[in-house]
Parts: C-alpha cells; sequence; structure tokens
C-alpha cells in the first residue's frame, strides 16, 4: 500500500470520526440540553467514517485494480490493519446504529453506546497505531506517534462537531463551555507531543533527522510552519483562549450574560477556530507520511 494522499484523508477521516462520537457522547451525558452538539456528533460520526472506507477501498494503488483486495484485512491477523479493520467495523455499527436511533428520535441502547465508546477510542488509537508498527521508517515508529494521533482524532472530532452544531444553532457555542476547554487543552498538548516527538526521533539516526528536516527546514518547511503550526494550531489555541477569557468577563456582568445568552458573541470565531483545526488535522497527517525517510537497508 502506497502512503500518500488517499491514505493520509483516511486517517484523518477515522480520527475525526472517532472524536465526534466521543464529543457527542459526552455532550449527551454533561450537557443534555445542548442537542446540536449530540445530534450533529452522532450523525457525522458514520458518515465521515464511510468516507475514510471508502477512500481506503478504493486506494489508487491497490483498490482499484482488485477491490477484493480489500477483504484480505479481515483475515490476516498478524496484521495491525486486520486488529484495526474489527475496531472500525464494530464502531461503524454502533455509530450507524445510534444516528439511526437519533434521527428517528428513539431511545438508544446504552450497551450499544458503550460499545461504540470503546471502539472510537480503539479506533483513534489505532490510526496511530497502524504506520507507527513500521520500523523501517523512523518518524512513525515511535511511542509518541498514537498519542498525537489521539489527541488530535480528539480535538478535530471537538472541531467538526462543534462546527456544525453553531451553524445549526449558534447559541450552543455558549452553552458547551467545558468542551471548550478540553479543546484548548488538546491543541496545547498537541503542540508539545508534535515538538517532543520530533526532538526524540531526530536523534535516534539519520533517516529520522532527515525527516525532521524536511519538515522545519526543507521541502515541507512553509507548509509545516504555516498550514500547520500557525493556521492548525497557534491561530485556534490564541482564537480559543481569548473567547474563553471574554466568555469568562461577559458571565461577570448581566449584560454580558444576555449577550451570551442571546448567542450573538463568538459563533465568528468558533467557525474559524474550527475550520482551521480540521486542516490542521489533515496537514499533520500528510505532513507524517510525506516526510517519511525509510532506513535503507544494505
Amino acid at each position: 500500500m502506497v502512503w500518500g494522499t488517499i491514505i493520509a484523508a483516511y486517517l484523518f477521516l477515522a480520527g475525526l470520526s472517532a472524536g465526534a462520537f466521543l464529543t457527542s457522547s459526552y455532550s449527551a451525558r454533561r450537557y443534555p440540553n445542548s442537542a446540536a452538539v449530540r445530534i450533529v456528533g452522532r450523525l457525522i460520526s458514520p458518515i465521515l467514517m464511510g468516507i475514510g472506507l471508502l477512500l481506503l477501498i478504493l486506494d489508487a494503488e491497490a483498490g482499484l485494480k482488485n477491490p477484493l483486495r480489500f477483504l484480505y484485512l479481515f483475515t490476516n491477523f498478524k496484521s495491525v490493519m486486520t486488529i484495526g479493520t474489527y475496531f472500525i467495523s464494530f464502531f461503524m455499527m454502533a455509530a450507524a446504529y445510534i444516528a439511526l436511533m437519533e434521527l428517528l428520535k428513539k431511545e438508544i441502547n446504552k450497551v450499544i453506546e458503550y460499545v461504540g465508546i470503546v471502539f472510537a477510542v480503539a479506533t483513534a488509537i489505532y490510526t496511530g497505531f497502524l504506520i507507527g508498527v513500521i520500523g523501517a521508517v523512523p518518524l512513525w515508529n515511535t511511542a509518541i506517534l498514537p498519542i498525537l494521533f489521539v489527541v488530535s482524532a480528539l480535538s478535530t472530532g471537538i472541531a467538526g462537531t462543534m462546527l456544525g452544531a453553531a451553524l445549526v444553532d449558534k447559541k450552543v457555542i455558549h452553552q458547551v463551555l467545558s468542551i471548550k476547554k478540553i479543546h484548548l487543552t488538546l491543541l496545547v498538548t498537541e503542540v508539545f507531543l508534535l515538538f517532543t516527538m520530533f526532538l526524540v526521533t531526530s536523534s535516534t539516526n539519520e533517516s529520522a533527522a532527515q525527516s525532521v528536516s524536511k519538515l522545519l527546514t526543507g521541502e515541507y518547511s512553509a507548509f509545516f510552519w504555516v498550514g500547520l503550526v500557525i493556521i492548525g494550531l497557534l491561530v485556534p489555541i490564541i482564537i480559543e483562549g481569548l473567547e474563553l477569557f471574554s466568555y469568562k468577563k461577559l458571565s461577570n456582568s448581566r449584560a454580558g450574560q444576555e449577550v451570551a445568552a442571546g448567542g450573538t458573541s463568538g459563533i465568528t470565531s468558533t467557525l474559524l477556530t474550527e475550520s482551521a483545526v480540521l486542516a490542521g488535522g489533515f496537514i499533520l497527517r500528510y505532513l507524517l507520511l510525506a516526510a517519511a525517510v525509510p532506513i535503507i537497508f544494505l
């Protein structure tokens, strides 16, 4: 399998889907009255996962030539991809069921929801292990990568859910304060993990150093610093931080509380922040695949 743009999109959508499902489950318990977040998260989760799986099946280097090759993923139990395929399959079934129940406005089976939560976490972790087990690529073969991908999955999941929810109900961004705090924490953590991974892996061998150099100062440096670091991470961190600070100030006055309750503050910044996070989530995966330099065995 060629690790190109299609696989980057697959990894991005799988993580986003899992993160959206977890965001909706958290919101359903913490904010039962904020229906927009719960509904949007539950509906987009199986759709995004389905698109990701379709991309994997129709991967230009394999699926279009031999679509049945995808079925091999269910039988090769020595492969991490096979384990991940089962994770995704169980998650997809649970997410699709919950989305259907949401559309039909019927009560959701709690056991199936818990199964969905477990396999959503497993799916998010798997997206990092999928490439992390490839020892020939030092940039990927690090324990930090799965953690980074999980944090990014949760962050993009919150971003996608909040973006959709804000378009449906602009008041909702003022009703889920803890989600925004969690989101800010995830973004800061992602910056820390990203540069820690570079620091650790760059000192392992020449191939790893070349990969990191490609990102920091080489052919992908502009895309890395502008697309990922500035647009995908720093801008959302600054906007999210200022928004939370402003919300705290608004909450201290009666007039401010009325403004927040009316949903007239923060909608533009929310749309900008969440869109930037989604862009950064894809760029992260694309760059880690594109900049990878394998070890050459002589």
